[in-house]
């Protein structure tokens, strides 16, 4: 199969993640600007922000949210590649037994001061009301100016011929993987949701606005998947 096939294809996952990366930390950078000094990795997972960036952050407070098998791994990884960075705390939770706000509440998070939260990658395998209860956890917990980035499938019904096609593909595959796809959101249910519960919608980016922005033109076709999007929100509590 020549690249040009497999850039359209596999190229959407390519896309995908690293499409969500730079969108979160481009607004994680701009947090910082204006002192915001917290920021916690839903689901860290083998996120490689701390490797990566945090000489560049050097007063950022680094909490990385994950199950506590999944840390174990990669801090094993991260033992062999050297040291883990000093300004990083990793925080165990098990998202369908406990509140983001119980796990945190055994860590250094200083629940007075705003922070950024990034969630990328997790909310599709979650039930919608784990993810719903998440986020609300969140507005309880955070301080007054706390920002979200998380990605989110499209509800099925919102898609068209072969993206539809080749989500539907997508869910089949990973059920097989024992990793079902379980979580899917209408933009509109998911807005209202989160607007209950103290959030603004700061904006919500399709994967064609994605695209433009990150991966247009490229030769290569490299682009987004319009199966998933964007949301970028921000605690403004009345």
């Amino acid at each position: 199969m020549n690249s040009a096939v497999l850039n359209r294809t596999l190229g959407l996952l390519t896309g995908q993640v690293v499409g969500r990366s730079r969108y979160a930390e481009d607004l994680l950078d701009q947090a910082v600007q204006q002192n915001t000094q917290q920021y916690v990795l839903v689901g860290a997972g083998l996120d490689s922000f701390a490797l990566r960036e945090s000489h560049h952050y050097p007063t950022l407070k680094i909490f990385e949210v994950d199950h506590p098998d999944t840390q174990a791994a990669k801090q094993t990884k991260l033992k062999k590649l050297g040291n883990i960075p000093a300004t990083v705390e990793f925080v165990a939770i098990n998202f369908e037994k406990e509140s983001i706000s119980e796990a945190l509440n055994r860590s250094l998070y200083d629940s007075s001061a705003p922070a950024f939260f990034s969630w990328l990658g997790t909310t599709h395998y979650l039930n919608p009301q784990t993810t719903l209860q998440t986020l609300k956890s969140i507005a309880n917990f955070a301080a007054n100016g706390s920002e979200v980035v998380l990605d989110y499938s499209t509800d099925f019904q919102e898609l068209n011929g072969i993206e539809r096609l080749g989500s539907m593909g997508v869910a089949q595959f990973t059920y097989l993987l024992k990793e079902p796809l379980l979580g899917q959101f209408k933009p509109r249910d998911l807005h209202q949701a989160v607007e209950q519960m103290g959030f603004e919608v700061v904006e919500d980016l399709s994967g064609e606005a994605i695209t433009e922005r990150y991966f247009n033109a490229r030769i290569d076709e490299i682009r987004h998947t319009s199966a998933t999007r964007l949301l970028h929100l921000r605690l403004n509590r009345k």
